[in-house]
């Protein structure tokens, strides 16, 4: 098979196709490519992406197309949210299985998600999609507090609340150059994602996970609780019923799919779809609560196969957790020595390298680590969650 993009967070499905027997022919930058392909024997051809349009949706389409036609594979996959169009661009030309190419561009553009929605008649916040931000002066000076979101970038980039005509006008100032972007009210509640693998239109996995984010104005994700259908589950049926109903108005195929949502009441109040794996080391987290190793299953329908259910197993409560900066400063050390070993960690990193300025996050680019996390209730990994969050890296003075 062809794999489209292999960051950190996606070799996952790399050692996937190890265990299951698969050749994957790899779409990276040259020297990501050698690296990956010195670690894993799976990985049997190359096609190189130059580094200069590697952020760019147009950077992968050709290489992965030339890629496609050389090996032929059962099936192609993209990894993240730059890869989609090309994914399903050769998905499409080649027939093979996949989201579709209407469920990827709708997945690259938030602004087709709102018409999709509302065509739907799906529960999501009132919006204008507007040339540049001051065109949006009055209807947001009307709505205040409303969020203004890039049209097409991942996680939380570019994501700001805006709550005062203060911050509007310096807003405008700092952003009307960005051209298109969303102005969206503001929706107050608790932030989940529920998380499905489709086959043929037809949801056959959901996940329900709950997020833990920093406040306004830029909402950065900071922990994960997979699984949380097993703490609530009314409202994993509700979010299950909500994963179906975006992929019908979609017209999402075949693959793996996230929602993220607020509650408002009795409401699910859409944020945005992706037709893609969700990052922050989700995967992981749900392989670890479910007992199956997710990117397998992604791997499978991706080549064709079916979807068979996993054997319920004693349910494990795991999420992710990322260790931020509470003030600016030089980073001298995140005292991974010390958290990286606490009982419920499983596998950490840090990002940040020692000498780096740092400061509170405004990204997911600003976190500094990650800790996988293992528990046996939900109890114990609140808590581990709550240790973790009070974790103060060391910076220089």
């Amino acid at each position: 098979m062809v794999l489209i993009g292999a960051a950190p967070m996606a070799e996952g499905y790399l050692r996937a196709a190890e265990r299951l027997g698969l050749r994957v022919g790899l779409v990276e930058t040259a020297d990501r490519a050698a690296a990956l392909r010195g670690r894993y024997d799976c990985v049997v051809d190359t096609a190189e992406v130059d580094p200069a349009f590697a952020g760019r949706d147009d950077g992968w389409i050709r290489p992965t197309d030339a890629l496609v036609r050389r090996l032929r594979p059962d099936g192609a996959l993209a990894s993240s949210e730059i890869h989609v169009l090309a994914g399903a661009m050769a998905q499409e030309q080649h027939r093979l299985p996949g989201p579709g190419l209407d469920a990827a561009a709708v997945s690259r553009d938030k602004a087709q998600q709102r018409f999709r929605f509302a065509a739907a008649g799906l529960a999501q916040p009132e919006h204008l999609k507007v040339p540049r931000l001051s065109a949006a002066t009055d209807w947001a000076s009307a709505r205040l507090p409303v969020v203004v979101k890039p049209l097409n970038r991942a996680g939380s980039d570019g994501v700001e609340r805006i709550g005062s005509p203060a911050e509007w006008s310096d807003a405008v100032r700092r952003r009307e150059a960005e051209g298109q972007l969303l102005v969206e009210e503001y929706i107050e509640g608790q932030e989940y994602s529920w998380e499905g693998l489709v086959a043929d239109g037809r949801v056959c996995f959901g996940s329900l996970t709950r997020k833990l984010t920093t406040g306004a104005p830029d909402f950065v994700e900071l922990a994960h609780f997979s699984g949380h259908e097993r703490v609530d589950p009314g409202l994993g049926r509700a979010a299950d019923a909500l994963g179906q109903a975006v992929a019908d108005a979609i017209r999402m195929r075949t693959g793996i799919m996230f929602v993220e949502f607020r509650t408002r009441g009795d409401d699910l109040v859409i944020m945005e779809v992706a037709v893609r794996a969700p990052g922050d080391h989700c995967m992981d987290a749900m392989s670890i609560a479910y007992g199956v190793d997710l990117f397998g299953e992604v791997l499978n329908l991706a080549v064709g196969s079916a979807f068979r259910p996993a054997p319920e197993l004693e349910p494990r409560y795991s999420g992710s957790c990322f260790l931020v900066a509470d003030r600016p400063g030089v980073l001298e050390s995140a005292g991974e020595t010390e958290w990286a070993a606490w009982p419920g960690v499983v596998r950490s990193g840090v990002d940040a390298r020692p000498g780096t300025p740092v400061g509170p996050p405004r990204s997911s680019a600003d976190r500094l680590g990650w800790a996988l996390l293992d528990c046996p209730d939900p109890a114990e990994l609140t808590r581990l969650v709550h240790r973790l969050r009070s974790v103060r890296p060391v910076l220089a003075r």
